[in-house]
């Protein structure tokens, strides 16, 4: 029997991206150096790798998502937000597979709310935040409209590329990847060789023309006048400059580029009079490249030079701290490891190199380091502290790496007094109220009743005849 026929507007939206969801990314890698701890099944991904789906609350007490039948209100409204993250529309079984989504979803809410800007991993990660690092949304970085020669000028500053990360690859998906798209691509990459050297035997003409004030310039090079015993004898310079072979193989697969300690380690391997222009690298050769956007669609803020508006206190110098959870305490006689605080469902850890979080450099530590070395057993849901977030960072394998600092006091009184912990502005009215005078009764000794028998503090309606005097 023939299926049943569908109208062109239908099928135009069954295939546009309002009526269909996007196919999941790629799961984070496990580690595999750690096979044999113990990870529990059920806990929360460092990504999402699915798209959330909600309905409002009277379709979901119909049991309406949307889909083509009805989600089971036994498993939906037991949930406190309407939030589903749907594997599978159309199953094997004829249901839908689905689960709840609310542990990605509120966390990003939380990260949101931080109004911290994304900015672009730094090449040490064992070093102290840098104050002044470089947003993802920068015109020099966030370019992936590029020619061949853009790509080559901003190998050091773009987060796309069209091959793989080499670094991270196993030995099989690299096997697999030299098999399928390297091989068979050799002639390609021989007359790739020839362009590259003819500019450069070009370019090395003009500067000579120019050293030695020629009046014109010399004709160019092309790929077709060079010979095979000139092409073979620069394969054999290339073979002995690793850097520059790995530069050209880069270039011509567009691989992402290799930590700038890897090159420096081949500086020895130059040939004499040889140039070799080294800049900072890449901030993507240590981890690797990122899956997606470095923004990972949780903030869209460039900056965060802004200031908060108080309702009361007006503009304010610091941006409104945040309480955070200390998960682990610094071990204070032995030191062997760093605490660990939870910042809004993140797991935060605190520079290795940062003084303000170390025990020992200060002989009297404020309340703020105490807590990061000690546990109060007797507060419900443990020790708890205000920290200001300042920097946050996307990593490659889909973790978020957010900063912290030590946060300031009067922005604490101020954020306490936000959510009820603290009443400074009214207890500062209070102080500054006139102190209530003790009121003689009538007869008693004291001073005398004024006009109409009025005294100090009552109150009494005036008219138009008395004038409010009696």
């Amino acid at each position: 029997m023939a299926g049943r026929g569908v109208s062109p507007g239908a099928a135009l939206l069954r295939s546009s991206r309002m009526f269909s969801m996007p196919a999941p990314i790629p799961a984070p890698t496990g580690d595999f150096s750690s096979a044999t701890k113990h990870y529990s099944p059920t806990a929360t991904i460092s990504h999402p790798t699915h798209l959330t789906v909600t309905t409002t609350s009277a379709s979901r007490l119909n049991g309406d998502w949307g889909f083509k039948r009805p989600f089971p209100l036994r498993t939906t409204t037991k949930t406190t937000y309407p939030l589903a993250r749907v594997r599978q529309v159309d199953s094997i079984e004829h249901v839908t597979d689905f689960q709840s989504a609310s542990d990605h979803t509120i966390t990003m809410q939380k990260f949101q709310e931080l109004n911290l800007p994304l900015s672009v991993p730094t090449s040490n990660t064992s070093n102290y935040a840098n104050p002044y690092l470089t947003s993802v949304f920068e015109e020099s970085g966030d370019v992936t409209a590029l020619d061949a020669e853009q790509k080559a000028k901003l190998i050091d500053k773009r987060w796309k590329f069209s091959g793989p990360w080499l670094a991270g690859m196993t030995d099989g998906d690299f096997a697999r990847y030299m098999e399928k798209e390297v091989r068979g691509r050799r002639p390609e990459f021989r007359a790739f060789l020839k362009e590259t050297l003819a500019a450069e035997i070009t370019a090395d003409q003009a500067q000579k023309a120019r050293e030695t004030g020629a009046q014109s310039e010399p004709t160019p090079v092309s790929a077709s006048d060079i010979t095979n015993e000139r092409f073979m004898n620069h394969l054999r310079e290339l073979r002995q400059d690793r850097m520059a072979l790995y530069s050209l193989v880069s270039r011509f697969l567009d691989l992402a580029p290799v930590q700038m300690d890897v090159q420096l380690n081949f500086i020895t391997e130059m040939s004499p009079g040889q140039a070799k222009d080294l800049e900072r690298g890449s901030p993507y050769g240590a981890n690797g490249p990122p899956v997606t956007h470095p923004s990972a669609g949780l903030s869209y803020l460039r900056t965060r030079s802004f200031l908060e508006n108080h309702a009361i206190y007006g503009p304010q110098k610091y941006h409104p701290p945040v309480k955070a959870r200390v998960l682990k305490p610094v071990n204070r006689k032995v030191g062997s490891f760093n605490p660990s605080l939870g910042v809004a469902g993140f797991v935060v850890k605190t520079p290795v190199n940062d003084a303000t979080f170390n025990w020992m450099k200060s002989r009297s530590p404020s309340k703020f380091v105490k807590l990061l070395h000690e546990i109060e057993l007797e507060d419900y849901g443990g020790s708890k502290m205000y920290i200001q977030p300042t920097t946050a960072t996307v990593e490659p394998t889909g973790r978020i790496s957010i900063t912290i600092n030590e946060t300031n006091w009067e922005g604490e009184v101020v954020q306490k007094e936000m959510s009820g912990e603290a009443s400074v502005f009214e207890e500062t009215l209070k102080s500054n109220e006139p102190p209530e005078v003790r009121r003689v009764p009538s007869g008693g000794p004291g001073f005398s009743a004024p006009l109409g028998g009025n005294r100090p503090g009552s109150r009494r309606a005036g008219s138009a005849e008395s004038y409010g005097f009696l």
